[in-house]
């Protein structure tokens, strides 16, 4: 019979706006770090976390979108005036 791999348990509490910490046992094994993306689902009552697999996106594959689009994506999503805002601030200044 083939040994099966020993069952890593920990209890967490989650803070009161819903977040956990990953004990760093669970992080080290499965090469999670503050730049690893997470896929959550939810299976029943029990909730599967698993580092999800994010492809390299080329430069080619972006485009920019002209002022003209932007503001009509704004429009159409109803976005609340201040959060336009902030959007066309952080586009204009590159950081988006």
């Amino acid at each position: 019979m083939a040994e099966r791999e020993k069952l890593m348990t920990k209890l967490v509490r989650p803070l009161s706006r819903g977040q956990i910490t990953i004990p760093i046992e669970f992080r080290k094994k499965l090469g999670i770090d503050s730049n690893t993306i997470l896929s959550l689902a939810l299976k029943g009552n029990k909730i599967e976390i698993v580092p999800a697999i994010v492809r390299e996106v080329d430069e080619e594959e972006l485009r920019e979108y002209t002022d003209k689009e932007i503001s009509q994506f704004l429009q159409d999503d109803k976005i609340d005036q201040e959060t336009v805002r902030t959007v066309k601030r952080l586009l204009t200044e590159g950081k988006l």
